[in-house]
Formats: C-alpha cells, sequence, structure tokens
C-alpha cells in the first residue's frame, strides 16, 4: 500500500494502517509453518522479508560530517494556539536551539511573549492566523532575513540563521500543510503536489548552505507522496538517525500516538538524533531533533 497513488479517504485509511496490517505477516508465517501449509509458508516468508527490507533503512543511522555544529531543532502544532505557552517555552529553553511552531494563533504569539520565549529566542520570525493557519520560527541565533511563501492556504515561513561555527547560514523553512482528513482530500493533494517547489526554492537560495525544514505534514512515511518529497538531496532526520519512527499524533488520547505525521527534514546537513515530547493543550507530541550542520 505504501506506493500506491492516494485519490481518496479509503484508500488513505489503508496506507496509514498499512504499517500495522504488515504485522499480520510474520504471524501468518508461524502459524501456517505450524499446521504445515508449506506453501503458503512460503509466500508469507516472502512477503515478511520483503516488509523488513522496506524498513530496515529507516533504522540505519547515517555519519555527520566531522567538524559539523548542532543545532537542536523542535517543531510542535499548538492546536488552534492552545497549547500552553509556559510549557512550550520552558520544553523549547530545555532542548533546542530552533523552535518551529504550527496553528500559531495571534492569541498563542502574545501567550508564548508573555511566557518570556524572547529571553531564550530573541530572534523571530512569525505568521500568526486566527484558527490553524500561523506559524512561526523562534531562534536563538539571529535571523538574517525571513520570507512569508505564499499560495498555501496554511501559512508557511523561511528564514536564514547565523550560526556560530558555521561558514554559511542555515535556510529553516516551517510547513503545515493541508489536513487530508476528516476535511476534502484534495486540499492536502494539493499541497504535497506542490511543496516541492517550495523545498526547491529554499534549496536554491540556499546553495552549498544547510537546510532545515520542520512542520505538521499530515503525512506518514508510509505515504508514496511523502516520500516523494525527499529529492533534491533532501532527506528524513528521523531516517538518517536510525530512529525509525516517531509518533506524535494524537497525543491527547488514553492511548499512545499512533501516527507519525511531524517531520524535519535535512538538505547539506544530518539528523543524528530524535525524540518527542507530550506537552499540555495540543493533540501533537512535539518532535525534537538534533542536526548536525558542517561547519564549512
Amino acid at each position: 500500500m505504501s506506493f500506491t497513488p492516494i485519490p481518496s479517504h479509503p484508500v488513505l485509511y489503508l496506507v496509514i494502517a498499512a504499517p500495522y496490517l504488515m504485522l499480520a505477516a510474520p504471524v501468518a508465517l508461524l502459524v501456517l509453518a505450524w499446521v504445515r501449509r508449506w506453501v503458503l509458508a512460503a509466500v508469507a516468508a516472502l512477503l515478511t522479508a520483503t516488509l523488513v527490507a522496506l524498513q530496515v533503512p529507516w533504522f540505519l543511522a547515517a555519519t555527520p560530517e566531522r567538524g559539523s555544529v548542532a543545532v537542536r531543532t523542535m517543531t510542535v502544532n499548538m492546536l488552534y494556539g492552545l497549547a500552553e505557552p509556559e510549557a512550550v517555552a520552558e520544553s523549547a529553553a530545555r532542548d533546542a536551539d530552533v523552535l518551529m511552531v504550527q496553528e500559531l494563533t495571534p492569541e498563542a504569539a502574545r501567550g508564548l511573549a508573555d511566557a518570556g520565549i524572547r529571553d531564550t529566542f530573541p530572534y523571530q520570525a512569525l505568521d500568526a492566523r486566527p484558527v490553524a493557519a500561523g506559524v512561526g520560527i523562534y531562534s536563538r541565533h539571529p535571523i538574517t532575513i525571513s520570507t512569508l511563501i505564499p499560495g498555501y492556504r496554511l501559512a508557511m515561513v523561511s528564514a536564514k540563521i547565523r550560526v556560530p561555527g558555521v561558514d554559511r547560514d542555515v535556510s529553516l523553512l516551517t510547513v503545515h500543510l493541508d489536513a487530508p482528513w476528516p476535511r476534502p482530500i484534495s486540499g492536502w493533494q494539493s499541497d504535497i503536489a506542490k511543496f516541492p517547489d517550495a523545498l526547491s526554492r529554499v534549496a536554491t537560495e540556499a546553495g552549498d548552505g544547510a537546510v532545515i525544514v520542520g512542520g505538521d505534514f499530515n503525512s506518514t512515511i508510509d505515504m508514496r507522496p511523502y516520500r516523494q518529497l525527499l529529492t533534491n538531496g533532501y532527506q528524513d532526520a528521523t531516517a538518517q538517525s536510525g530512529s525509525g519512527r516517531n509518533f506524535t499524533y494524537p497525543a491527547d488520547k488514553p492511548y499512545p500516538p499512533v501516527l507519525g505525521i511531524d517531520h524535519v527534514l535535512t538538505r547539506n546537513a544530518t539528523g543524528v538524533s530524535t525524540a518527542t515530547e507530550k506537552l499540555p493543550g495540543t493533540d501533537h507530541r512535539a518532535l525534537l531533533v538534533t542536526v548536525m550542520v558542517p561547519a564549512g
């Protein structure tokens, strides 16, 4: 299912369920071998081997360039701006150099300011909007330029930051793609189809410099349109770190999150560690990624 187009909600639900459905393959292998149905067991064994081979690359860590500088990146969807600003500011101050937020409302931006976020992150590039449309970038390091990227239903902001020890400014992009459910799927299809244009624009402006993209993609790694973003030098930071999967949604239920729809992408940089953190007031866990940026 992870190689199929996603034209409708029913197909979308099947693709989302794929990582859980594939657990049936090794179970079937054991059962069929137990009852000595050797032909069917061989088919189940082949399917199991194929599934394992597809998952292995997400658990093999890449090696960063020697002399790289760490940029600790945190991205979190604030759920209509309802995430508790004190908790977000405290977590970011402890664990991040760059904070990217989605669903940043004007009220949430004021709440973060009142929580003292400027004390740790004095440099900001914000496009706060009502309900779910706003995004923002908060940085410990100086922002040299920032740009609002038009053409999407939800806001998108890019910026460049000057990181000590790094020769070229690091390019940042925070994104929130339209949700494929429960809304009509056409909005998400449109956003993710044209998002490579935004990635290409940032890559061109960055040149040989590092790029870090973070946000709510409303897509899992099992969706082919998401994996098609991993071109032109872009890589999934979780895969680079060998972390496999980071489940971030939903985070406000009595059961653990079952979907990984928040991601960090890198270009000319390497993700080396990931973690998620539950924050009060939002239905997404924050995703924290340490990205190693080449110094030269």
